[in-house]
């Protein structure tokens, strides 16, 4: 009896030991770097959970872009892990000047120490892509870790977004209305529960399909369909594969890599690559960092894939309207 309770006892130790590591690792490893902000966390992003965004205005039917109201044009960011400088987000923003905002699937950060926080905010700073308003979504990497995962209130504060998903997941799970689009936003890292998944897949549901004749697009940090070996999520996609048919695109990341299955695209836009699984070999550019330009007219939803390190043009998805099941047509 004493050698059980002798078991029992160190393996508790041994767990709390392994807690304490990584709560103290996610909150006080904090790399022995200069700040770039000082010791405040004022966001310069502009989010559309925000009384007034730049370059748009609220209309009834959303937010529509003041200067070229009938396009809406959208860059979309893989995973980043803090690895764009400023000279990558300027020479995007030289490409295209057109853009009215964008979209990133999580990673954005490298952790949740406030470094990472203040080094995003340097690295974004004065390139144009500061001007823009954003709508992202966490990624594992920037939640706090332990046995029960926990997104930073920094996180929150630095991306003001709507209070309109579920309201365990408020201002991280949430939808954004254009007049010709829906983009809808799910936090895949905190579906921790099981209510975690019922939850958001009823809320899912229901936003998709109130959202009219708008095009709808989704970004969510794990993808449904993966990529790299080992990394098979069966709790998400046994929530959401049914009812992400109904999307006309679902933007993803997490795997490092990119790679094209219909209507689902799992995008990356940092340095770090992962191998992918036998029959995903289907990266348009190895070994580069990648981004997508979306561009949405009343009737056509165009997605351009350009490599951020050579400046190259890799390839087109378009879909057409009142196609049924999303059909792509490949240019």
């Amino acid at each position: 009896m004493k050698v059980v309770k002798w078991i029992i006892g160190i393996m508790l130790l041994a767990g709390g030991a392994v807690l304490c590591f990584f709560r103290w690792h996610a909150w006080f490893g904090m790399p022995a770097e200069p700040t770039y902000v000082g010791d405040t966390l004022t966001a310069p992003f502009h989010c559309f959970g925000d009384d007034s965004v730049p370059g748009f205005v609220r209309t009834e039917q959303g937010w529509q872009d003041t200067v070229e109201p009938q396009v809406l044009r959208m860059v979309v960011l893989g995973d980043v892990h803090n690895q764009l400088d400023s000279a990558d987000y300027a020479s995007i923003i030289a490409r295209h000047d057109s853009v009215d905002c964008y979209a990133q699937v999580g990673d954005w950060m490298e952790r949740c120490y406030f470094y990472y926080a203040q080094l995003l905010y340097h690295q974004i700073a004065g390139t144009g892509m500061d001007t823009l308003p954003v709508m992202c979504c966490p990624g594992n990497h920037e939640y706090i870790k332990g046995v029960v995962r926990t997104l930073p209130d920094s996180w929150l504060t630095i991306f003001h977004h709507p209070d309109n998903g579920p309201q365990r997941f408020s201002g991280s799970t949430y939808y954004v209305d254009f007049p010709q689009l829906r983009l809808i936003a799910i936090n895949t890292t905190g579906l921790q529960r099981l209510s975690d998944y019922t939850i958001t897949n009823t809320w899912l549901k229901r936003t998709l399909r109130t959202a009219g004749d708008r095009f709808t697009i989704v970004i969510m940090h794990h993808p449904l369909y993966s990529s790299g070996k080992g990394r098979f999520n069966a709790g998400l996609w046994l929530t959401f594969h049914s009812v992400l048919k109904e999307a006309d695109l679902v933007f993803a990341g997490h795997d490092h890599g990119f790679v094209q299955r219909g209507h689902f695209i799992n995008t990356n836009s940092s340095r770090k690559l992962y191998k992918q699984k036998e029959g995903w070999e289907q990266t348009p550019a190895e070994e580069s960092r990648l981004y997508e330009l979306v561009e949405i007219t009343q009737d056509t939803l165009r997605v351009q894939t350009y490599s951020i390190d050579s400046l190259d043009y890799v390839q087109t998805l378009q879909i057409a309207p009142l196609v049924q099941d999303s059909a792509t047509v490949a240019q």
